[in-house]
């Protein structure tokens, strides 16, 4: 990601996740990556959708919003430090915008965002091998400025909320509007005691004649 990221990279790498090894292919049992597996792409499929991700993460926009992430966090190199954190967490979001844009296209069809994005990369074991598809993955990590070797690994949890710097993002209806008194006082919900003693819900109009 830029040479002030050279002494980092393979902290970030152990961030998003490490890279394989050729002796992976042992754990496959031997199975040709060009053979069909039931619930699993060809190689013809993986390059596919690997060249879908590379036109994405290519696009003008995209670069600009990571060199500005990059530029934002100018100390993401130095181990431990707050920029780090801070540029992995802007990064995938970043990498958010995208697969929730990609992986739902036809032929793939996958879910939005990273949930997709670990179902492709299970359907991908069996063609992850390939000379093609490994050279695939690193022309990805090259785009986004990663250790060539690096398999990126979503989130533990997706946030509850991500940076969108792309002005991508919405803004949804976490609960109901506030309603206010006659006294001025704000909330979601009153409750007066009637005559009877019993709490009951009002209207702001019913609790200010209760007086």
């Amino acid at each position: 990601m830029g040479q002030g990221l050279s002494g980092a990279k393979s902290k970030i790498a152990g961030v998003l996740g490490g890279g394989g090894t050729e002796g992976d292919a042992a754990a496959s049992g031997g199975r040709s990556p060009t053979t069909p597996v039931e619930g699993q792409y060809t190689v013809k499929e993986a390059l596919e959708l690997q060249k879908a991700l590379k036109a994405a993460f290519a696009e003008d926009a995209f670069q600009k919003l990571l060199k500005h992430a990059q530029d934002r966090h100018p100390k993401r190199g130095i181990r431990g430090h707050a920029d780090q954190t801070a540029f992995t967490t802007q990064l995938q979001g970043l990498l958010l915008h995208v697969y929730r844009r990609v992986l739902p296209q036809t032929p793939w069809c996958l879910q939005a965002g990273w949930d997709g994005y670990r179902e492709m990369m299970m359907r991908m074991t069996a063609a992850s091998e390939d000379p093609r598809v490994i050279q695939g993955r690193e022309d990805i990590n090259r785009l986004l400025g990663l250790p060539r070797h690096t398999i990126i690994q979503p989130p533990a949890a997706e946030p509850v909320f991500v940076e969108t710097p792309d002005g991508s993002g919405n803004q949804g209806l976490f609960g109901a509007p506030m309603l206010i008194d006659a006294d001025g006082d704000y909330a979601h919900e009153f409750w007066e005691e009637d005559k009877a003693g019993q709490l009951v819900l009002v209207t702001p109009q019913v609790a200010a004649s209760f007086g």
